[in-house]
C-alpha cells in the first residue's frame, strides 16, 4: 500500500548558494522510501553535502 508524503526540499543549484524552499508531493510505501524519492527529484540540490538528505528539510504524510 502507497501512501502520499508532502517533502519540503531544496530547488536550486548546489554551488551557487542560491536555493528556493518548496513542498513536493512523493507517493511512496514508507517514509524511507519517500526520502530517496525526494533526495532523486528533478531540481533538487545535489552538491557533495546533499547526498545524505540534506536537501530533504522535512517529511510529512499527506494521506
Amino acid at each position: 500500500m502507497t501512501h502520499v508524503y508532502k517533502c519540503l526540499v531544496k530547488f536550486g543549484h548546489a554551488g551557487s548558494g542560491k536555493y528556493l524552499e518548496m513542498p513536493i508531493f512523493i507517493r511512496a510505501r514508507n517514509i524511507m522510501e519517500a526520502l530517496e524519492r525526494a533526495k532523486r527529484f528533478r531540481g533538487v540540490k545535489k552538491g557533495n553535502l546533499y547526498r545524505t538528505g540534506a536537501s530533504v528539510l522535512q517529511i510529512n504524510q499527506a494521506s
